[in-house]
C-alpha cells in the first residue's frame, strides 16, 4: 500500500459522505484539514475519522471502493487503524525503551 495514491473529488466525497449522513459541520472539518495538508488526507486518518463520526466499517470500506481501493488495501487500512487504536488507549504500554 505505501506509494499509493488515490483520488477522489471534492464533490464526489461530499456526496458520498452526505449519503451516509455525516453532517455538514463534521464535512466542512474534514475538508478544512485536507487544505491544510494540501487536499491530501492520510487513509488510516480518514479512516478513523469515519469510525469515529459513528459511520459504520461495512459504509467505510464501500466508500473506501469508490475511490479505487482493493479489499487487500482496505484490509491493511483497517489492521493499521486499529493497531493505532491500541497504541493510544491509556492504561497500555506497547512500545517501550529502557535506557541505562
Amino acid at each position: 500500500m505505501a506509494g499509493n495514491s488515490y483520488s477522489v473529488q471534492r464533490k464526489e466525497l461530499k456526496r458520498l459522505l452526505v449519503a451516509y449522513r455525516v453532517s455538514e459541520p463534521d464535512i466542512a472539518r474534514l475538508f478544512s484539514d485536507a487544505e491544510k495538508k494540501h487536499n491530501h488526507i492520510n487513509v488510516i486518518s480518514f479512516y478513523a475519522e469515519l469510525q469515529r463520526l459513528n459511520i459504520s466499517r461495512d459504509k467505510i470500506i464501500q466508500i473506501l471502493r469508490r475511490f479505487g481501493m482493493d479489499d487487500l488495501a482496505i484490509s491493511k487500512v483497517m489492521d493499521m487503524a486499529d493497531a493505532e487504536k491500541l497504541l493510544s488507549e491509556s492504561g497500555h504500554l506497547y512500545r517501550a525503551k529502557l535506557i541505562m
